[in-house]
């Protein structure tokens, strides 16, 4: 450790905040010009005395985040070599998931099989940026089964029971339109757009749709368990913010056909709706549409908090697909795959109802299940 770094810390623990914008400057021209064996020891020290409780003011906590985002943000082998060099010290606190995000949509899949997965530290906050980085090349690069070393974690992971050792290492045919383009820009950030239904494909009511389903005669089944399962895609807008979410299923003692579920719909006491009021709009979806709409949710920060990212935002998502479509909670996600594929999907239009804020955090998306007997619905708003 230089000297120099050890007085520009002890430096930072007293200092103003424009010095503070100073040192965020310097470390970015530093790592601009491939210095990062000097990034790489000032995140070790700062890490080091955030850890010590030295970091008063919080601006070691700062720069530390800024040297790691540098880092991880720069192409190359030995940029990210002085990130898994910190990530590997017991004292780093920064979000490994966070950082695997930026490697991942950075990096070459070469560099990443190499430094990373050539040797994986034993640190658990190394392993774990290692296992969310795993997944987040799935995300991005179609290869990921190409590589010994990248395999050979992903059994690892298994044999650990890790969470996210149950997500398959090739997209599923419902995913492949998350795929990176082939010709994004280097400052590109992997995200799904908001899937917001078009005005002009709203199902409509009928009378006959009425007549079919007058003796439908709903109940509501849903527990506890089940309904924290179908809210994990968004279950981040509650603990984080003001979110709201409801889940709910119903059971019917005779089967409804898709084309008949905007009728069912105002016989069903959901709580985003008054008893007298029936959902305003209702949209015909797909199952790729319900994931997009999930998989969005998971990864969109709420009004406060962070975002899921790539590799446990895919992960909440088919959780709550799992649980919309009937799955035990460790169903394999081929089989939840292909119940998705046998539901019939619907979007519900939230602005009409006062129990969704329409700020920019708002979905309703419902599931008819295979049989016709079984219906769910899911949920969640959030505001600042």
């Amino acid at each position: 450790m230089g000297n120099d770094i050890t007085r520009t810390v002890d430096g930072l623990c007293e200092a103003e905040d424009s010095d503070v914008s100073v040192l965020r400057a310097e470390v970015e021209s530093r790592v601009a010009t491939g210095e990062f064996g000097w990034a790489g020891d000032l995140a070790a020290e700062l890490a080091a005395r955030t850890a010590a409780g030295e970091d008063r003011k919080g601006h070691c906590a700062a720069v530390l985040y800024w040297t790691l985002n540098a880092l991880a943000a720069r192409p190359g082998a030995e940029s990210l070599r002085a990130l898994v060099r910190v990530l590997d010290s017991p004292h780093q606190s920064v979000s490994p998931r966070y950082l695997a995000a930026v490697v991942a949509h950075g990096h070459r899949i070469e560099d990443i099989a190499d430094v990373v997965f050539g040797q994986v530290p034993e640190a658990a906050q190394a392993r774990e940026f290692a296992a969310c980085l795993l997944h987040e090349t799935v995300l991005v690069s179609d290869a990921v089964n190409g590589y010994p070393a990248l395999r050979a974690f992903a059994d690892t992971l298994v044999a650990e029971d890790h969470p996210l050792a149950v997500l398959p290492l090739d997209l599923l045919p419902e995913e492949h339109g998350l795929r990176r383009p082939a010709d994004a820009a280097d400052d590109w950030t992997w995200t799904v757009p908001p899937v917001w239904p078009e005005p002009g494909d709203a199902l409509e009511t009928t009378p006959a749709m009425r007549q079919r389903t007058a003796d439908a005669d709903p109940t509501e089944t849903g527990v506890p368990a089940t309904v924290e399962a179908m809210g994990a895609a968004v279950a981040h807008w509650l603990a984080q913010s003001n979110g709201k979410i409801a889940a709910q299923e119903f059971w019917l003692p005779d089967p409804v056909t898709p084309e008949d579920v905007p009728a069912l719909l105002a016989l069903l006491p959901l709580t985003p709706w008054p008893a007298d009021e029936a959902p305003a709009r209702l949209h015909p979806s797909s199952p790729d549409l319900a994931l997009r709409t999930l998989l969005t949710a998971a990864l969109r920060a709420p009004a406060y908090g962070h975002g899921c990212y790539g590799a446990y935002g895919r992960l909440a998502a088919w959780r709550s697909l799992a649980a919309l479509t009937a799955g035990p909670a460790d169903t394999p996600i081929s089989e939840t795959a292909e119940r998705v594929r046998q539901t019939s999907w619907f979007r519900i239009g939230t602005a009409s109802a006062p129990w969704f804020h329409n700020v920019a955090w708002d979905l309703a998306l419902a599931a008819l299940r295979p049989g016709g007997q079984e219906f769910a619905v899911l949920a969640a708003t959030d505001t600042d």
